[in-house]
């Protein structure tokens, strides 16, 4: 009895450490640089382990490593909420690793300045279609009279080579062409101004921060 007390009492120092020793192997985890436009988590764990996005309390993501990882989120990170990563193995302590959203601006200046050059080209375009259009309305107007013997409608006709149907349908296209050209300004006169709104609050949130 003394010898099996004996031998239980020199075994157990050694059950204990091979106890501890294996639940306490440290899970290695590298998570790559995270900013408020990034719709994929990448980085690298312990082959095998589980992996669990929160944000605050939330689960919002789960993926199991195979080594590198990359989880996929339904929206970018919002750099004011709370992000944390549960990565989980049996056999290995546990760890919780707090998520830092970096904030990346925007440059909203060059997206503005983009859509002006955009503005520009297209008014310039239409301006010179408007200039066409003036000097062929008067010649128009002429070739409109209804006394064909007038000196107007004579050199309005002279300006349309003989052919003043032709040339009022040349200046209709023109007309029509002005008109289609300027359409696109509405929608970039919008999004110019989302830009110009969205650069405020972008340096009214960096102020703040």
């Amino acid at each position: 009895m003394k010898k099996f007390n004996l031998v239980l009492g020199l075994a157990l120092p050694f059950m204990f450490l091979s106890s501890v020793n294996a639940s306490s192997h440290k899970l290695t985890v590298k998570i790559n640089p995270i900013n408020n436009q990034t719709k994929i988590i990448t980085g690298k764990t312990t082959k095998g382990t589980n992996i669990t996005l929160y944000e605050g309390q939330k689960t919002i993501a789960k993926k199991k490593s195979s080594g590198n990882f990359s989880i996929k989120v339904t929206k970018p990170l919002n750099f004011k909420n709370k992000y944390q990563l549960l990565v989980t193995k049996k056999g290995y302590t546990s760890k919780k690793i707090r998520l830092k959203v970096i904030v990346k601006k925007i440059n909203y200046d060059a997206k503005i300045k983009q859509i002006n050059v955009k503005i520009t080209a297209i008014k310039n375009q239409i301006k010179s279609l408007n200039q066409q259009v003036q000097a062929m309305e008067p010649f128009v107007n002429a070739l409109e009279n209804d006394d064909p013997t007038s000196s107007d409608y004579q050199t309005a006709l002279q300006q349309a080579n003989g052919n003043a149907e032709d040339y009022e349908n040349q200046y209709n296209n023109l007309k029509a062409q002005i008109k289609v050209d300027s359409n696109p300004l509405g929608l970039l006169y919008d999004q110019r101004q989302a830009y110009i709104y969205k650069s405020m609050q972008q340096l009214l949130n960096h102020q703040i921060d």
